[in-house]
């Protein structure tokens, strides 16, 4: 019965391996582990060969890939025209992604890799993990296990502190959001413009507009302290008369842009992305 269900499987898979993508969902029901290899036709992956095989049906290749494991197999060159009714089948250890200088033109080959996302979580590669913080950028080495961070614009006054973009957060102040909008400041009135975009977004938050503070002070939201918006003002949401905030009630503050340059605190809108 096992059988059965094995060669049938198979051969469902031989009109998607001649295509430029190979999925082996077949590999859930063996125990094996589930991989999507890509094709480049006329080129090879040299220098890493760990066996070669001759086979009857060249999709049998992918099987054997699979067979091995991703310590001897993650990916394979197939030869194109058979040899005494044979394919070649040259296993490899590496992938056009890990070594691409080792890929070479080869007309009598073809070769099959794996997709990146199947690459990186079978070998569970340092991105996979989210290394990079506050916004940063994983991005893989050349090398196996090796991955950089990239940062983006620093904010003035809170510069990152090492290489995985990690910042100081001592004099970093969030407080508790109402629909959706939240206060975050560093300092007081420490944040031009610029900066307090920079820190929505590596909070992975924008900047709320008019709209969506007035909504927010409508549900019940107050802060006696200026706060940037999108559109460049400088507004605050009062629901109460306060002396100390001018004995205003509503959304107080400039109803036109104004210095971007100036140092205000400001409200994002929590929760939409970049």
């Amino acid at each position: 019965m096992f059988k059965m269900l094995f060669f049938k499987s198979i051969v469902v898979l031989t009109s998607y391996f001649t295509t430029a993508f190979l999925s082996l969902a077949l590999a859930q029901h063996l125990g094996l582990q589930y991989r999507n290899f890509y094709k480049l036709k006329n080129r090879s992956l040299v220098g890493n060969v760990t066996d070669t095989k001759k086979v009857k049906d060249y999709f049998e290749c992918p099987f054997l890939c699979l067979e091995r494991g991703p310590s001897a197999c993650l990916s394979f060159n197939v030869g194109k025209t058979t040899n005494n009714g044979y394919y070649t089948c040259e296993l490899s250890n590496s992938e056009r992604y890990l070594d691409p200088h080792r890929m070479q033109q080869r007309a009598s080959y073809d070769y099959y890799g794996m997709t990146t996302e199947s690459l990186f979580s079978l070998l569970d590669l340092p991105c996979t993990s989210s290394p990079c913080n506050y916004g940063g950028t994983c991005i893989h080495g050349p090398r196996l296990g090796e991955f950089s961070c990239q940062c983006g614009v620093e904010i003035t006054i809170l510069p990152f502190i090492d290489d995985k973009c990690n910042v100081e957060t001592n004099d970093l102040v969030i407080e508790t959001s109402n629909q959706g909008v939240f206060h975050a400041a560093i300092g007081v009135y420490r944040l031009n413009f610029n900066d307090a975009r920079r820190l929505c977004e590596i909070l992975g938050a924008t900047q709320a507009t008019y709209n969506q503070l007035k909504a927010a002070w409508e549900a019940g939201l107050q802060r006696c302290a200026f706060g940037w918006l999108a559109d460049g003002t400088a507004r605050f949401p009062m629901r109460t008369a306060s002396p100390g905030c001018g004995n205003y009630i509503g959304i107080v503050g400039s109803s036109t842009p104004i210095n971007k340059k100036h140092q205000v605190q400001r409200l994002v809108l929590q929760g939409v992305t970049r």
